[in-house]
């Protein structure tokens, strides 16, 4: 009788402990058949624990990710390894209840049981960590005033497409005279402007340039496959938009400000690898 009392209330703590549990936690059973389902993994999967004890682990992973998961377990139940930690395993995707992809952590650990093996998984959702990360890596890609790539996203992918196409073309684009501009309407406004050219010239170049800015009042587009004269044509599109303020802006505490701008076009020789030698000569071409 006491020690069926002391198994009960062991049993007892155990459920308080993993239904406490930060992470989900889910056991499976040889045949990867769930046997425990904690109110993390009710939180995290969108499922109650009544809904999935006795279903296939399946129900929770993405179907693209089926067979590479079911062929895991089968190679870690072989393995002489017990457990692996959530950095070895690396992050995966579980599938939620109304269909959407949840990224995750995933340590799984085995255990003999009279001769069958069941496998618990402790299973941390990744999903904030994974937005902090794409944030970050949006802020070190982006201008933060215009929301336009920066100089390094820009020679980037510069150096990329140079590696896969031949014809291309790029201008580089002066504010004329803006400290003139921000000396008579002040700093904001100067940075308004820097908006209102960065929306004309998202709006203005096509899907597949890329326009950036590149320091100061500089920018530049990279227009692959476009030879010198298209690429002319293009720059002076944009030229005649700014200048004739014909473009949309959400101009924001101040009226629009009338400015003009400068472009530089060149197209990058059969021999040039470096677009910052394109760029030098677009510099050198700036009207």
């Amino acid at each position: 009788m006491e020690l069926t009392r002391e198994l009960e209330i062991s049993k007892s703590r155990f459920r308080s402990v993993v239904d406490a549990a930060y992470d989900a936690i889910i056991t499976v059973d040889q045949e990867h058949n769930i046997t425990l389902f904690n109110r993390a993994a009710e939180y995290l999967f969108g499922y109650s624990q009544s809904e999935m004890i006795g279903q296939p682990l399946n129900r929770l992973i993405p179907e693209r990710f089926r067979n590479r998961h079911d062929g895991y377990l089968h190679h870690f139940a072989r393995s002489p390894v017990n457990s692996r930690e959530m950095n070895e395993r690396g992050r995966i995707y579980g599938l939620h209840r109304d269909g959407f992809l949840v990224p995750v952590e995933i340590a799984i650990s085995k255990i003999n049981v009279n001769g069958l093996l069941e496998f618990t998984a402790i299973v941390r959702d990744t999903a904030d960590r994974i937005h902090l990360m794409d944030l970050l890596q949006k802020e070190a890609e982006t201008d933060e005033l215009t929301g336009l790539p920066n100089r390094r996203t820009f020679l980037d992918a510069a150096a990329n497409i140079f590696r896969s196409s031949e014809e291309i073309s790029l201008f580089m684009l002066d504010i004329d005279h803006f400290k003139q501009v921000n000396d008579t309407y002040g700093h904001d406004a100067g940075d308004e402007v820097l908006r209102a050219l960065a929306d004309a010239g998202t709006g203005d170049v096509r899907q597949k340039d890329i326009f950036a800015r590149i320091g100061g009042e500089e920018f530049a587009a990279l227009l692959p496959d476009t030879h010198l004269e298209e690429a002319r044509l293009i720059a002076e599109k944009l030229r005649t938009a700014l200048e004739q303020q014909n473009f949309v802006h959400a101009w924001r505490k101040v009226n629009p400000i009338p400015f003009t701008v400068s472009i530089g076009v060149a197209m990058r020789a059969p021999s040039e690898v470096e677009v910052e030698e394109v760029l030098k000569r677009a510099d050198q071409a700036l009207l």
